[in-house]
């Protein structure tokens, strides 16, 4: 019997996903739990894996479509089966009311409103014609090629069953020769628009950008954000951290200042268990964890994402070390697991490995506090009398002003410098 697998909920508030790339092909056959997909989400890149053995069927949406969970993903069944719950036929048209129409056998959906486009209108009709006849394309590339003048049953489809890409329509502008007639002038490349003032360019937002903005407008209008400064002298850790690297080389691990600074954290989170809690607001009170799980924000191609790096109390700076290596990475290609993305009770991010002193960091609710960290300084400052050259490091710490007051941040910052400026005081806590 065939099945008609659908996108799963895989958790986190997510509800929708776009199609990174299929991993089999119709026709396949496939083990249970074998990968089939990557989709991407606001969260990450995961891969959604075979509910059954079977033979590839379909595969109901193609790359770089979006789809939303609980949605027919791809059909699984035996060779020569066919899907016991086919799509329905296209609905009456209504005069009075846009729309949407499915192509049985294509899935490709437009949405029109009335009086339809003619070239949304032959794609209404495409049920009925032959099928070299059919235009294959999802309604935002069918707006680009009508902003663009470009004909789509002129044009090379290269995407999965004969559909029109993005990419297809752009080309095909580039193609097309300019008319004789048109006087000479600047010739707009293809993808730009204008607006009253010139040349644009349209870039969508991605389903994690719309996720970290929708997380920043709710951090912004739900907390009350507080950032208090303070800089301190990591000369002597800095000088630690670098007899400890060769160590740290006997395990294949560098580490960096970063896994001090967490264990450094952690101490000092002991001494103001305020600062690593939640706020419930429906019960009013304060969530205080006694568990550290530091969530590490990093910088990625597509934007911010945050791994959580879990029991950093109970971990050695070695191990520490690989867990960043590791987690970082995956973040970077999107691969991490949305295990790792959960649970943090304490931020920190470190904008100063690309530069930067001081910041206002954005809190990453439901946690009460985050701590940004600046670049390393050459500073000449008084020490022991004397004003000499030492390495010092900026802090940000931004708090929810709700959950506590700016004396027991401080009290928290004083705590976290007194740790990191005197490594022997932090070793007695590693």
């Amino acid at each position: 019997m065939a099945l008609e697998f659908r996108f799963p909920d895989v958790g986190e508030g997510i509800h929708e996903g776009e199609i990174v790339r299929w991993l089999v092909k119709e026709g396949d056959r496939v083990r249970p739990d074998q990968p089939l997909v990557e989709i991407e989400t606001d969260k990450a890149v995961v891969e959604i894996p075979a509910p059954r053995a079977g033979t590839i069927l379909h595969l109901a949406v193609g790359a770089g479509e979006k789809i939303q969970v609980g949605e027919v993903l791809v059909v699984i069944g035996e060779a020569g089966e066919r899907s016991l719950n086919p799509p329905p036929p296209p609905p009456q048209k209504s005069s009075a009311a846009p729309d949407s129409v499915s192509v049985v056998g294509s899935l490709d959906i437009a949405t029109t409103e009335l009086p339809p486009p003619p070239e949304v209108a032959q794609v209404t009709r495409a049920a009925s014609l032959p099928q070299p006849q059919r235009v294959l394309a999802i309604p935002s590339v069918r707006k680009l090629a009508r902003d663009l003048g470009v004909d789509l049953t002129q044009v090379t489809p290269t995407g999965p069953h004969g559909r029109i890409r993005r990419e297809d329509v752009l080309h095909a502008a580039q193609q097309r020769p300019v008319p004789p007639a048109l006087p000479a002038a600047p010739v707009t490349p293809a993808g730009l628009e204008h607006d009253q003032h010139g040349a644009v360019e349209y870039e969508p937002l991605s389903a994690l950008r719309r996720a970290i903005a929708q997380a920043m407008v709710t951090a912004a209008t739900t907390a009350v954000p507080v950032t208090t400064t303070d800089e301190v002298d990591v000369t002597e850790l800095v000088a630690l951290r670098e007899r400890s690297n060769a160590a740290a080389a006997e395990h294949n691990v560098h580490v960096t200042l970063l896994p001090f600074l967490m264990k450094a954290v952690v101490a000092a989170l002991r001494q103001h268990p305020r600062l690593n809690a939640s706020l419930d607001e429906a019960q009013n009170r304060l969530l205080l964890k006694r568990y550290y799980h530091l969530g590490i924000a990093t910088d990625t191609a597509e934007g911010l994402i945050v791994p959580v790096v879990k029991d950093v109390d109970q971990k050695s700076l070695v191990t520490l070390a690989t867990d960043l290596a590791r987690l970082t990475d995956l973040a970077r290609t999107r691969r991490i697991p949305l295990t790792d993305l959960r649970g943090g009770t304490f931020t920190m991010s470190n904008y100063g490995a690309i530069g930067g002193i001081f910041a206002t960091p954005m809190l990453h609710l439901p946690e009460v506090a985050i701590l940004g960290i600046g670049k390393l300084l050459q500073k000449p400052v008084v020490h022991g009398g004397e004003v000499v050259i030492r390495t010092i490091v900026p802090l940000s710490l931004t708090f929810d002003h709700r959950a506590l007051d700016g004396a027991e941040a401080q009290r928290f910052l004083n705590e976290l410098i007194a740790y990191l400026s005197n490594p022997a005081r932090l070793i007695l806590v590693l």
